[in-house]
């Protein structure tokens, strides 16, 4: 227990560079992109996103593609938990995007999202 809490106070620190002034709010969650998005999106084309909640800091990948689906991946020792989703994403919408995919992800216990197991898959 003592170990899980260091390494998320771990994480958190390490992170804390990408947080800057393109960062915002999206419920109780800082989001800081790590790309800048185009204006013109390609089928396949990904964009990172470091998610910091006051559990933890997790690294959403989006994807755009019409799947609707989206991947919680474990955090190796010492890495970081992966949420990656396939789903149609613009310029436009990327806010209203990451709250969708942040909402589906309270079932498994976002925003304290413990690091899983196995790979969990789900449709939105």
């Amino acid at each position: 227990m003592i170990d899980e809490r260091l390494e998320r106070m771990k994480r958190k620190h390490n992170c804390r560079v990408h947080f800057d002034v393109d960062s915002f709010q999206i419920s109780d969650c800082t989001v800081a992109p790590v790309h800048d998005i185009p204006d013109v999106i390609h089928e396949n084309q990904e964009f990172d996103f470091y998610v910091e909640s006051t559990y933890d800091v997790y690294l959403l990948r989006i994807i755009h593609s019409h799947d609707c689906v989206v991947s919680i991946y474990p955090a190796k020792a010492e890495g970081i938990i992966y949420i990656v989703s396939s789903i149609p994403v613009s310029k436009d919408n990327t806010k209203e995007t990451i709250q969708k995919i942040l909402h589906a992800l309270e079932k498994y216990g976002f925003p304290k999202l413990k690091n899983p197991k196995s790979s969990i898959t789900f449709n939105i």
